[in-house]
């Protein structure tokens, strides 16, 4: 009986007999970015007794010379869009009928459309590592091989040295292979796998960052990160090095990754599965990256099945999840692969991402898109094109973020999410999606739309401690706060609504409401303190505002702090954190009219140290203050 070493051995064939073990008419599986097998396809490409071969693949990259052949001699399908998507050239896109076979489902599903011959394989032709004790690894490109090659009748490997051994779930036995060919080629780097997609045309860097520090915020310290395979969320991983002891479970390892492993900044340490281990189904990068995977316990490549798997997501606590979309609807539908009848990439693991953070305790969902097109257009839209794939739908979209802000969408009324979408659309698109959605009675006809041309100012948020230790967030009013409003004046009590408006009022006027949420920040200023400094559902605990008079007359400055909350200093802290950011916008005098009986308003102006002249009539003590005089001490923020 021939030993295993033998019977490996008799197995070894060479480039141009490999044709000859493929019939016509076979789908062929192939691997991914650096585990494609490019001499394999190549061989089979320069054979022409072949014919009317169907090649199916994940994630195009690198030299795929079958792109180019007629649809009678080879045919390509996958999971993932490869057209108009800057992964080919003008030329090669002109010269191939083949790119448009797209199968739109989640990676999740591929071992059931396997199970149930809804997709069939023939052949699989993979790249491994050389032998080690009656096993190979599958290397950087684990993902769905395994389905592929458990329903395949015929598996072929190419036999790498530089393919790295990888730790997890990643290897098979020497027995599962048909045949192997010696191609010890380096693997391909990014540059290499998608030179067109590097030099085609990107998104600013400045638009990248705004959307990183606004990502940066909602992930918290020992956050699991799962990134969505879309370059436009490259850019902004960066971002992450402010945070400490992330964990990783994700699909695709980039280069960004691995120098957030290099840097101590992703530590897995507190998973709560996989605990001290990134998991991910694939590689592409530098040959450092690939160094970096071979044979590192701390990194682990895992079958898609696993890594996608919305329920065992749903088990990793504190799991950010972030998908990049094409367009969102100011309802919050969302359209990841394609716009009106063009797809441009795929689903991916999109939709399972979303989930499988939306069932993780203390997990967040979150969708990132630029607000504005490369091409001029806005990508906050009113409903999404005809014929747009909806891969996300409202129910399950929680934060949504673009260069300008966040929207938080979860549990929101349709009038709500209108304001959130409308405020982090770009400033052009505002007042015609504002139009639209009053014209089909998503908000109230009544609504200002003081906000529509000016941006949100994020830079004005703060962290700010009270004097008993209590972390609270403070932060420009939204037009969205209109309940948090109504809410906040509800836990008022009668004499502080009666010091603060001179008359007993039982509830809060809509106007009023609409005019102190809905703020033109380049003329007014509204600023609100929140319980909970990161978490969406908290509430207002004070309020402070200095409002323009439109006759020409100075602008009149007011605050409030409810009942359970006085003696913290926040009404000290809102007065000074009003004169900084009039003095920032080059306000030369504010004044406040106060009822003398309002004497802890009273000592705060006195002692505030800011220059006021003071008048007195029928009990209403009228402040002027002077911005022009030396302005005391400047408060310290926490950004």
């Amino acid at each position: 009986m021939a030993s295993t070493t033998q019977r490996w051995e008799e197995k070894e064939i060479s480039l141009d007999i490999l044709p000859s073990k493929i019939a016509n008419g076979s789908k062929i599986y192939i691997g991914s970015c650096g585990s494609t097998a490019e001499a394999s396809l190549q061989a089979m490409v320069d054979d022409w007794s072949l014919a009317n071969i169907q090649i199916i693949q994940m994630i195009p990259g690198g030299n795929l010379p079958h792109l180019s052949q007629s649809l009678d001699r080879f045919r390509t399908s996958g999971f993932f869009s490869f057209n108009r998507t800057n992964f080919f050239s003008t030329e090669e896109h002109q010269n191939t009928e083949c790119l448009n076979d797209y199968t739109p489902v989640g990676v999740n599903q591929i071992t059931r459309l396997l199970q149930e011959k809804c997709v069939q394989v023939d052949v699989s032709i993979i790249k491994v590592t050389p032998p080690h004790k009656g096993f190979v690894s599958l290397g950087t490109g684990v993902e769905a091989t395994m389905d592929f090659i458990r329903h395949s009748q015929i598996v072929i490997a190419e036999v790498n040295e530089n393919m790295p051994w990888t730790e997890g779930p990643s290897k098979i036995p020497i027995d599962d292979i048909d045949w192997w060919i010696s191609v010890n080629k380096p693997l391909l780097t990014t540059e290499e796998l998608w030179p067109e997609l590097i030099a085609g045309p990107t998104y600013p860097q400045d638009i990248m960052d705004r959307i990183g520090m606004n990502i940066v915020k909602e992930v918290p310290n020992r956050a699991t990160i799962r990134l969505g395979v879309s370059p436009l969320i490259y850019p902004t991983i960066k971002f992450l090095r402010e945070r400490s002891d992330l964990g990783l479970h994700t699909d695709l390892f980039n280069e960004e990754l691995f120098q957030l492993h290099k840097e101590g900044v992703i530590t897995n340490k507190y998973k709560t599965i996989n605990t001290g281990r990134s998991v991910v189904g694939q590689a592409y990068g530098s040959a450092e990256l690939y160094d970096f995977c071979d044979r590192n316990p701390i990194i682990e490549f895992h079958p898609s099945s696993s890594t996608c798997d919305p329920q065992t997501l749903s088990k990793i606590d504190n799991l950010v999840s972030i998908v990049a979309a094409l367009k969102v609807d100011v309802t919050g539908q969302v359209a990841t692969d394609s716009i009106a009848h063009k797809f441009y990439m795929g689903l991916w693991t999109d939709e399972d991402s979303i989930r499988g953070a939306k069932f993780s305790r203390g997990g967040k969902p979150i969708i990132i898109v630029p607000s504005k097109s490369i091409s001029g257009r806005s990508n906050i839209v009113f409903e999404l094109p005809p014929g747009t794939g909806v891969s996300i739908t409202r129910s399950d979209v929680e934060y949504v973020i673009t260069e300008i802000g966040t929207a938080y969408l979860y549990g929101k009324s349709i009038r709500e999410r209108c304001l959130a979408l409308i405020n982090i659309a770009h400033t052009d698109f505002r007042q015609e999606l504002m139009h639209l959605a009053k014209e089909n009675r998503y908000i109230s006809m009544s609504q200002p739309g003081r906000f529509l041309s000016s941006t949100y100012p994020v830079e004005l948020e703060a962290k700010y401690t009270t004097r008993t230790g209590k972390t609270v967030l403070v932060r420009p009013v939204k037009a969205t706060d209109e309940d948090n409003l109504r809410n906040f004046f509800h836990k008022l009590s009668d004499h502080s609504v009666y010091l603060r408006y001179f008359r007993k009022l039982k509830s809060m006027p809509q106007k009023i409401l609409q005019k102190t949420a809905d703020v033109d920040y380049s003329k007014d200023m509204a600023i609100v303190v929140q319980d909970c400094h990161d978490d969406p559902h908290h509430e207002l605990v004070a309020l402070g505002q200095w409002v323009s008079d439109p006759r020409g007359g100075l602008s009149e400055l007011a605050f409030q702090v409810r009942d359970d909350w006085q003696g913290e200093g926040l009404g000290t802290f809102l007065f000074r954190r009003l004169i900084d950011i009039a003095r920032e916008q080059g306000i030369q005098h504010l004044k406040a009219d106060v009822l003398s009986d309002n004497k802890g308003m009273n000592v705060i102006f006195e002692r505030s140290g800011v220059k006021c002249r003071k008048r007195s009539d029928f009990g209403v003590i009228t402040y002027l203050f002077d911005l022009d005089a030396t302005p005391p001490e400047p408060q310290q923020y926490k950004k």
